[in-house]
């Protein structure tokens, strides 16, 4: 270990007061940087610019937002940063006592990973024995034999599997005697999440237990109180151009009769009153009248949707706690289309900024991977530009991560407190307007000539890029390595 005295260190004095907040035995459990990062803000990677490979910390102002865009092409580790920042982000706090809400979006599962198991399996038996896998290792061959026996039902695993420790990167050598997590001075580990999935396409049990130890998962749901007519109209697809819609506005909308049975009731009374003798139900179950037929067949809907719950205490925004990583799983978990994805990220951000930060004081961070597929859509945008608008002031920040600009706002970028380049990035045009927020030249090189050339390049810039702090301050940079698979 460095000398105590080292300028990448940490005060004695707070190690001391470390100490005292976190037992020896969670302690021998971090990494030499898991620990500064507690001192210096949440560990970013290594210095390549100036040759000394010094690790890089993210300062975190207390009472502040920082907003964070990542780009660059696929395949160069985007997601796996992400991962590792949310990871380091997690530790900041719990090592220094304070709590923060962190929300994960996750876009995608990855196949593979069942393939990283199989291999850290047999890597293991080949160099330790069977024995040793069986004594250190149990959870890795119990889930590999059920794997066997359940497939295709289970190896789906989440691209935010923050149950499963990082076996690839305890293999994977970086030169003769060390591999990623010691040249990082990191520790692999898992992390306590809950999974919140929405119109389940699977068993909630096979969810978890791809997602590895100490995760829950949870069915996500949207509580009709917080549907808005806009909501609606993305979920039920409502002819705008009709008189239904105008009904909708009134009684929905303006008066917020949010139960469909007794919307139902309210428009009858008030609208098609029943003769003499007739009941609201003879009206609603006998009338021919298209504008009734179409509010009863959307109310209908709304009913048999497994979505939505009218019992406040199920819907999606109850289950998120300070307490647990919270992954918003908008993978092929969860049955939704981008419109949709929208809709709940935009409820997320409203609940979070009109609701969660009335009751507690404390910092929320959402990671978002994949962002083009919310900003896409008007909601989307508008959820993220109320976070850049209003996360300063509310300490909220947004992590987010895309492969390329053309089509999306440019507010995405503007907005950004810090800018991290993963990679290549994706276009000439990239490239133009980061120049211009940075002021820094970005060269992709040369384009490769060969498949062999490409591979050789993608392995040479994986995990690999520039980082600009507060979009004044940009330098090189090797990312570190996620402590979770």
């Amino acid at each position: 270990m460095e000398s105590t005295h080292s300028n990448w260190w940490v005060p004695d004095d707070f190690l001391a007061r470390l100490r005292k907040k976190v037992s020896p035995e969670k302690l021998a459990q971090y990494g030499m940087n898991d620990i500064r990062q507690a001192y210096y803000g949440p560990y970013l990677g290594l210095r390549l610019d100036d040759g000394s490979r010094a690790p890089q910390f993210l300062p975190y102002k207390a009472g502040f937002a920082s907003h964070i865009l990542f780009l660059g092409r696929s395949g160069y580790g985007k997601t796996s940063i992400m991962r590792a920042l949310a990871e380091g982000l997690y530790d900041y706090f719990y090592l220094n006592g304070r709590k923060a809400l962190i929300i994960v979006i996750e876009a995608k599962y990855d196949k593979p990973k069942v393939q990283k198991l199989k291999e850290f399996r047999n890597y293991i038996v080949d160099h330790f024995g069977y024995d040793y896998l069986q004594e250190n290792y149990p959870w890795l061959e119990s889930y590999l034999q059920d794997y066997y026996r359940k497939r295709p039902l289970l190896g789906k695993i989440g691209d935010f599997a923050f149950g499963w420790p990082n076996v690839e990167g305890m293999m994977t050598k970086v030169d003769a005697n060390h591999n990623q997590f010691q040249r990082h001075r990191l520790k692999p580990a898992i992390y306590p999440s809950t999974r919140i999935v929405f119109r389940p396409t699977r068993d909630l049990s096979l969810i978890a237990k791809d997602n590895g130890m100490n995760v829950q998962v949870v069915e996500g749901k949207l509580s009709y109180d917080r549907l808005e007519v806009k909501d609606l109209i993305k979920f039920m697809y409502v002819n705008t151009q009709t008189n239904y819609m105008r009904l909708l506005d009134i009684y929905w909308g303006q008066k917020r009769i949010r139960d469909p049975d007794r919307f139902l009731k309210e428009v009858i009374r008030n609208e098609y009153p029943p003769r003499p003798g007739e009941t609201v139900e003879d009206v609603l179950k006998n009338s021919r009248d298209r504008t009734i037929a179409n509010l009863r067949t959307l109310m209908t809907k709304l009913k048999s949707d497994r979505l939505f719950t009218s019992d406040p205490k199920e819907e999606f925004v109850r289950k998120l706690t300070p307490d647990r990583i919270n992954v918003i799983d908008f993978s092929a978990n969860s049955h939704l289309s981008e419109e949709e994805e929208a809709v709940i990220f935009h409820n997320l951000v409203s609940y979070v900024t009109d609701e969660f930060l009335l009751k507690w004081d404390i910092p929320v961070i959402i990671i978002a991977d994949e962002i083009q597929n919310l900003a896409r859509h008007a909601l989307g945008l508008a959820a993220i530009n109320k976070i850049y608008r209003e996360g300063r002031s509310l300490e909220i920040s947004l992590v987010s991560g895309t492969q390329y600009l053309s089509g999306l706002s440019k507010d995405l970028v503007r907005g950004a407190t810090h800018i991290g380049i993963v990679g290549r990035l994706a276009s000439e045009k990239d490239a133009e307007l980061l120049e211009e927020i940075l002021d820094e030249r970005f060269d992709n090189g040369r384009k490769p000539r060969s498949l062999e050339e490409l591979f050789r390049i993608r392995k040479a810039r994986r995990g690999k890029g520039k980082f600009s702090i507060d979009c004044e301050y940009t330098f090189s940079i090797e990312y570190r390595v996620p402590k979770t698979l």
